[in-house]
């Protein structure tokens, strides 16, 4: 149950840097790889499936390959009862997004499957112990990041506001 918690809540942090990963430009935004390189940070809620919510802070640092087709990101998140350090590795081919995930705490990892939407991006976040879909809407400051797990079990959903400017 611990790691299942743990899955669930690490994934969805994961989700919050899957979307920056992505790369080329969102349509009708000036939004490309390059442009989410740096540090971006923000604040977030998680609601869980009983209980208060809880809100949290995260840091996340982007490297972007130059002609964009892969990108690296380092994210470190804490909350009053979790913390996160992870780094996701995604590739990205026209609007499809590939890639994988990995929690250097408690040693999860998964996969991020998705695509460009005409305003942001949705992917499908999975692993062993969590499925969920994120949407994202973006413009060149700021990020609104959703996540919904397909079951919840332990969380029902994440939300955050990440800041670049």
């Amino acid at each position: 149950m611990v790691r299942a918690y743990f899955a669930t809540t690490t994934a969805c942090a994961l989700a919050l840097l899957a979307f920056a990963a992505s790369g080329r430009a969102v349509a009708g935004q000036d939004s490309t790889v390059a442009s989410f390189a740096g540090r971006w940070a923000g604040d977030g809620r998680i609601i869980p499936a009983s209980g208060p919510s809880e809100e949290f802070k995260c840091v996340i640092t982007y490297f972007p390959s130059d002609d964009g087709s892969r990108m690296r990101q380092n994210l470190r998140c804490k909350g009053l009862s979790y913390a996160f350090d992870a780094a996701t590795h995604m590739e990205i081919d026209g609007a499809r997004i590939t890639g994988r995930w990995s929690d250097n705490i408690y040693s999860l990892n998964g996969t991020v499957n998705g695509a460009f939407t005409s305003d942001g991006f949705s992917v499908q976040l999975s692993g062993q112990f969590f499925e969920a879909r994120m949407t994202v809407v973006s413009t060149r400051c700021e990020q609104l990041v959703t996540v919904i797990p397909d079951q919840a079990t332990q969380m029902k959903e994440l939300s955050a506001v990440l800041r670049k400017c």
